[in-house]
């Protein structure tokens, strides 16, 4: 009797609810109205595939930092961008190859440095210039890209291809930009490097003897670190202490080595990093429309979410 009586109960006290499948953890969360309350119909749920935020909410992308920037209406840009890199990466070089020779300065229209520059040179220049200049091409062009693409590329081990991309294009768009407003400041300025102007006074003149300002490399370098490491930023990567610490330490050296090697001025560099630093920050937002243009009373304004 007291086994009939405990199995009645039982059932009593069952949940009437039928037992589902294991919800797919790749579905959206439908938000769950809170105990007594109805669900208003008039709310709309989230549409499959769409970006879901963590409490449930159907979120844009100019809400949400973890919306790709090539999806919803922006979608073309992820084409539109390949396209614009590529462009620039190969009008980059272009210029150091084919267009050098008729685009820079024959002759320094910057020719006298401040004393500061002076100082410093005398102060940080190596004995063995090839050597400082070696390994300066070496930080620039091979540990800093390994570094802030690298990182990237291993931040998250479930990453698509499509991931992969949005995270590295950026990096590589921002490279692309920087470099070539380098070279048209290089070829604007005619500042004559240091090796020209304090070395053998009867040697040949070359094409990259009168292209100091600014430094290629610093701005490679801190270019790569500073978009790199905000893409990381805004994902949330456990790797972005590493890309901001590695990255600017190398960034850092390559300035050193490349005043070692004679090739340019403190003023170079630091110039060469300010437009690093900012191609890395203003670039990804761009392409992101976070910096937008906006018409005002008395013209247009650029207004930005930093």
């Amino acid at each position: 009797m007291r086994t009939i009586i405990a199995i009645i109960v039982a059932v009593l006290c069952m949940d009437a609810t039928p037992v589902l499948a294991e919800p797919d953890p790749a579905a959206p969360v439908v938000p769950k109205p809170p105990d007594g309350a109805a669900m208003n119909p008039t709310e709309r749920l989230p549409t499959p595939g769409a970006a879901v935020a963590r409490n449930g909410e159907p979120v844009t992308q100019e809400l949400d930092p973890y919306v790709p920037w090539y999806r919803g209406k922006y979608g073309h840009n992820r084409v539109v961008h390949l396209s614009v890199t590529a462009g620039l990466g190969l009008a980059y070089l272009a210029s150091e190859t084919f267009l050098k020779p008729t685009f820079a300065a024959s002759t320094c229209r910057w020719c006298n440095p401040p004393g500061f520059d002076v100082s410093v040179r005398n102060a940080l220049v190596w004995h063995d210039t090839k050597r400082s200049s070696f390994l300066s091409t070496i930080d620039a062009y091979v540990l800093a890209p390994i570094v802030g693409f690298g990182l990237l590329v291993v931040s998250d081990s479930d990453a698509s291809w499509a991931r992969l991309i949005d995270d590295t294009l950026p990096v590589a768009e921002t490279i692309a930009i920087s470099q070539i407003i380098t070279q048209v400041i290089k070829f604007s300025v005619g500042r004559q490097r240091p090796y020209a102007r304090f070395g053998d006074p009867n040697a040949p003149v070359g094409t990259d003897d009168n292209a100091s300002f600014i430094s290629g490399h610093s701005v490679l370098g801190f270019s790569i670190t500073a978009s790199a490491g905000l893409i990381c930023h805004w994902r949330g990567y456990w790797t972005e202490p590493y890309v901001w610490g590695a990255g600017i330490a190398i960034s850092l050296s390559t300035q050193y080595l490349r005043m070692g090697a004679d090739k340019h001025y403190l003023s170079d560099v630091l110039g060469g990093g300010a437009l690093g630093i900012a191609s890395g920050l203003v670039v990804p937002r761009l392409m992101r429309r976070d910096i937008k243009i906006v018409p005002i009373a008395n013209g247009a304004a650029v207004v930005g979410v930093f």
